[in-house]
This record gives structure tokens, C-alpha cells and sequence, in this order.
């Protein structure tokens, strides 16, 4: 297997740096560190945020904020993450709000983060992650290590305090591991 390219090897591949956020602290310092990789490497970035909806929210939202009124899911997750972009580009003085897109996308997070790359050409895909244990692997439908499996481009995985991660030690079992039906995953 070769060795994977570094997010900011002047040799990744070129287009945007896309930051895969959720609207917590993780999320926060993975747009932070997008618009630093954007910055120096002198590329866009597109805040992305995955809208999973369920069958219990069928589209409509309740903020704590707004009462009892409902709101499309996609309007609020737009104004949250126009919110979490605005935070993220005062507190980075070398980001390019001009270069920074924003996109609320509905759908799985492992598969549409990859959709979303490819079809921006994306260089670097910056995501959140925690270390999996064994059992965690097992039980866990693990987004990060969907991403870093399957990404077209190099991917840095970010934890909760905004440290940069070894993302070997994130990646679930190899795809051509097979386990038991029980804990089969798809």
C-alpha cells in the first residue's frame, strides 16, 4: 500500500478543501483547520454539512429558541451553519470568506462527504474522528472511516480539541474482512 499523501504536501491533489462539519465543537475545529489548509495552500473552501434526516424529524425542525414552531430541517441547518462559518472566519484572520462556500446537503454522511468530493474535485477532506477501539469498530457504522476508506483525496482527521489524528488509527477493519452475519456491515 503507498504511503498516503500529507493534507498539506504541496503534492495533493488541487480544488477545494472540504471541512465535513456538524454543529459542535468538532465541527468547529474542522472548519477551522479547513480554512488554514485552504489558506495556505491558496485554495477554497467548502463547509459541508450532512443533513441526516430520519423518519422521526420528516423534515421539520423545533429549535429550543423558536417555541413550539417547526421548521424545515434544511432552512435551520443553513442559518446554523451560516453561523458556525461566520465564528469560524473571525477566528482565523488568514481565511478568505470571498473563498468559502457553504452547502447543507440531505442524505447519508459516509456516502454524500464522498459524493461531495468528487464532484468538487476536492483536494483534502477534513473530518472529525475519535480513536475506535475493536468492539467499537464492530458495533459502530463509523462515518470517518467510511471517508477515509473510500476518499478521492487525502483526508485529515481532527479530534474534540482540534488535534490533528493518525488516521490509521481510525480505520476500521479492512474491507475484505469478513465477519461473522451478526455483525456484518454493509
Amino acid at each position: 500500500m503507498p504511503e498516503p499523501i500529507s493534507p498539506l504536501d504541496p503534492a495533493a491533489p488541487p480544488g477545494p478543501v472540504v471541512a465535513a462539519v456538524r454543529f459542535d465543537e468538532v465541527g468547529r475545529h474542522c472548519l477551522r483547520q479547513a480554512l488554514r489548509a485552504a489558506a495556505h495552500q491558496h485554495r477554497p473552501a467548502i463547509a459541508l454539512h450532512i443533513l441526516h434526516e430520519t423518519a422521526r424529524t420528516a423534515g421539520l425542525y423545533r429549535r429550543h429558541d423558536d417555541g413550539d414552531v417547526l421548521r424545515p430541517n434544511l432552512d435551520v441547518a443553513a442559518e446554523l451553519l451560516t453561523g458556525l462559518t461566520a465564528e469560524a472566519l473571525a477566528d482565523e484572520p488568514e481565511a478568505r470568506g470571498d473563498a468559502l462556500r457553504q452547502l447543507v446537503v440531505p442524505g447519508l454522511p459516509k456516502q454524500r462527504i464522498i459524493e461531495v468530493a468528487r464532484l468538487t474535485h476536492a483536494g483534502l477532506i477534513v473530518i472529525g474522528g475519535r480513536p475506535l477501539t475493536g468492539l467499537d469498530r464492530l458495533l459502530r457504522r463509523d462515518v470517518t472511516g467510511a471517508v477515509l476508506r473510500r476518499a478521492p483525496c487525502p483526508v485529515m482527521v481532527v479530534d474534540a480539541a482540534g488535534n490533528r489524528l493518525d488516521p490509521r488509527h481510525l480505520r476500521p477493519l479492512p474491507p475484505n474482512h469478513t465477519l461473522p452475519p451478526a455483525v456484518e456491515t454493509t
